[in-house]
C-alpha cells in the first residue's frame, strides 16, 4: 500500500506544484517514515488502523481530473438550514440564503487567497494529519464577524458517488467564530456509491472571547468504509464549543478531538452516540485541555455494540498547574447486544493544579433483563422491549444536544436505525 502511496503522489503532487510554498513533499516523507498507526502506538492500541486500510483497499487512488460528478439534491427538509455542498471531495456549491452576507467570509480552499494555502498544520505528529497535508484536494475556510449569530443551521453535506481509481479523500476545515458570535453546524458524510472510500477530515475550530460554536457530525457511509477526522479546537474567554457524534456507519470510523481551553470561563461539552454493528469498529478520542482557572469540561459517551462490532472510548482531561478550579468530567457507558463484540475505555486524568474537581467513570455490559420482563408484561415482544431500551439509553446523549431542531432530527435518525435493527 505504501508503494501504491508513494506513485499516487507522485502524479497528485505535480498538479499542485503552483500553489506558493507547496509543502506537501516535506509532510509525505514524514508520513512514510511513520506509516499507518498501528495498535503498538499508545493512541491506536485498540485500533490496528493499518489492517483496515490492506483489508478494504488494494489501492489508494486519487484522480483528481476523472472525478465523476452528480447533482446532489437529498437535503435535510425536516427544518430550514444553510448549506454547502461538496462532491466527491471537490466544493460545488452554497446557499446562505438566510444571513446577512457581511457578516462572515467563504471560500473554499481552491479559491483561497495564497496567504491562507501556506497554513498547513505542520506540527503534528499524527500520521493521518500528515497524510492530509500531502493529498488535501478540498475544504473551506469559514469565517464570522464579531457580533454575529446564524439564524439558521449550516450543514456541510460531503457527498461522495466515485470510482475505484478514485477511492482516496482529504479535506481541511478552517472555521473562526468572532467575539460573541455563535453558530450551529451539522457536517454531513454520505457515500452514495457501491465503491469503498478512505476520508480522511482535519477540522481547524477557533473561537474569540463569548463565541458559540456548537458542531454536530453524522455519516452515511458503506460497510467498507474507513473515515477519520482530527477536530483542533483552541477556546478563548467565556466561550462555549458543544461537539456531538453520531457513529453508526463505515467499517471503521474514529473521530478525534483536541480541545484547548485557552483562557478564563472557557467551557467544552463533548457527547456521542455509537451503533455499531457487523464487524465495524467505531472510537471516540478525546483530549481536553484545561489551560487557564474556571475552565470547564463534559464529555458523555454511549455505545450500543452487536454482532462482532468493537467501539474504543479514550477520554483524557489534562489540566495545567494554573488551572485552577476547573470542573472536569468524563462518561462512557455501553450495552454489548452478544458475546462476541467489543467495549474498550481508557479515562485518563492528568492534573496538576490542587484546587480541581475531576471525575471520570466507565460501565458495560447487557440490556436490563428486570427493565425487559417489565416491558414484556406491559405487552411488548422480546424483540420491542430490548429496541425500546435501547432507544432510551443512546437518547440519553441525544438529550444534551441544546438545538431543539438537530435533536429532533438525531433522535429520529437513531430511532430509524434502531428500527433497522434485527
Amino acid at each position: 500500500m505504501i508503494e501504491n502511496l508513494k506513485k499516487n503522489f507522485e502524479v497528485f503532487n505535480k498538479k499542485f506544484v503552483s500553489w506558493p510554498n507547496n509543502n506537501r513533499d516535506k509532510f509525505f516523507k514524514k508520513f512514510i517514515e511513520m506509516g499507518f498507526p498501528n495498535n503498538k502506538i499508545e493512541d491506536w492500541k485498540f485500533s490496528n488502523f493499518n489492517n483496515f486500510v490492506s483489508k478494504n483497499f488494494k489501492s489508494l487512488n486519487t484522480n483528481v481530473e476523472n472525478l465523476t460528478s452528480f447533482k446532489f439534491d437529498k437535503y435535510i427538509n425536516s427544518f430550514d438550514h444553510n448549506k454547502i455542498i461538496f462532491v466527491n471531495g471537490e466544493f460545488k456549491d452554497k446557499n446562505f440564503g438566510n444571513e446577512e452576507k457581511e457578516k462572515f467570509v467563504f471560500s473554499d480552499i481552491k479559491g483561497f487567497g495564497e496567504h491562507l494555502r501556506l497554513t498547513i498544520e505542520d506540527e503534528c505528529e499524527n500520521s493521518l494529519n500528515l497524510l492530509n497535508n500531502a493529498f488535501y484536494l478540498d475544504g473551506l475556510s469559514l469565517i464570522i464577524e464579531k457580533e454575529y449569530e446564524f439564524k439558521k443551521p449550516l450543514i456541510i453535506y460531503n457527498v461522495f458517488k466515485t470510482k475505484k481509481e478514485n477511492n482516496f479523500f482529504n479535506q481541511k476545515i478552517k472555521i473562526k467564530v468572532g467575539k460573541n458570535s455563535k453558530i450551529d453546524i451539522l457536517l454531513l458524510n454520505i457515500n452514495l456509491g457501491s465503491e469503498p472510500i478512505f476520508l480522511n477530515i482535519y477540522n481547524n475550530l477557533s473561537l474569540k472571547k463569548d463565541a458559540v460554536l456548537k458542531l454536530y457530525s453524522s455519516s452515511d457511509l458503506g460497510e467498507k468504509d474507513i473515515f477519520y477526522n482530527f477536530n483542533n479546537v483552541d477556546v478563548l474567554s467565556n466561550s462555549i464549543f458543544e461537539n456531538f457524534i453520531f457513529s453508526n456507519s463505515a467499517n471503521f470510523y474514529k473521530n478525534e478531538i483536541k480541545c484547548s481551553l485557552n483562557e478564563k470561563y472557557s467551557s467544552s461539552f463533548i457527547n456521542g452516540a455509537i451503533f455499531s454493528q457487523n464487524e465495524q469498529t467505531h472510537e471516540i478520542k478525546s483530549r481536553i485541555e484545561h489551560n487557564d482557572e474556571n475552565t470547564k469540561s463534559y464529555q458523555k459517551i454511549k455505545s450500543v455494540l452487536d454482532k462482532k462490532s468493537k467501539s474504543v472510548f479514550q477520554g483524557k482531561i489534562f489540566v495545567d498547574s494554573k488551572a485552577q478550579k476547573t470542573d472536569g468530567y468524563q462518561l462512557s457507558n455501553a450495552i454489548l447486544l452478544d458475546e462476541e463484540s467489543e467495549f474498550d475505555s481508557k479515562p485518563e486524568l492528568e492534573i496538576y493544579a490542587d484546587d480541581v474537581k475531576c471525575s471520570h467513570g466507565s460501565t458495560s455490559g447487557n440490556l436490563d433483563e428486570d427493565a425487559i420482563f417489565y416491558l414484556m408484561s406491559r405487552g411488548l415482544s422480546e424483540f420491542e422491549a430490548k429496541k425500546l431500551l435501547i432507544k432510551g439509553f443512546l437518547n440519553d446523549a441525544v438529550e444534551t444536544i441544546t438545538n431543539n431542531e438537530i435533536r429532533k432530527y438525531f433522535s429520529s435518525k437513531i430511532e430509524s436505525k434502531i428500527n433497522e435493527y434485527r
